[in-house]
């Protein structure tokens, strides 16, 4: 699916011969922000439950607790999201190979 160089990322776009593909460059992209997006989910969902209107102790513990473990499962589907495309992406280059 590429040829023996690879370009840069804009005229990679703009290859209108679609000789040169773009997707393990946005999936590594698409994979930071999915990890930035999900920390940040999981600090401000830990930040509310600390300091929200969690009235008895079990609720906070119960925050601290499952705010990391949501969080860590979030990465977790999100990356294997992100391998999947990327497999089928390399499954259809070894096959074009």
């Amino acid at each position: 699916m590429q040829v023996d160089h690879e370009l840069g990322f804009f005229k990679s776009l703009f290859d209108f011969k679609l000789q040169h593909f773009i997707t393990m460059k946005v999936l590594r992209v698409l994979n930071t922000v999915s990890v930035v997006w999900h920390l940040s989910f999981g600090t401000v969902l830990l930040i509310a439950g600390l300091f929200g209107n969690a009235t008895t102790g079990i609720e906070k513990v119960g925050i601290v607790l499952g705010a990391p473990l949501v969080t860590l499962l979030l990465i977790i589907i999100s990356r294997l999201w992100v391998e999947f495309l990327a497999n089928i992406y390399r499954i259809g280059d070894n096959t074009q190979s």
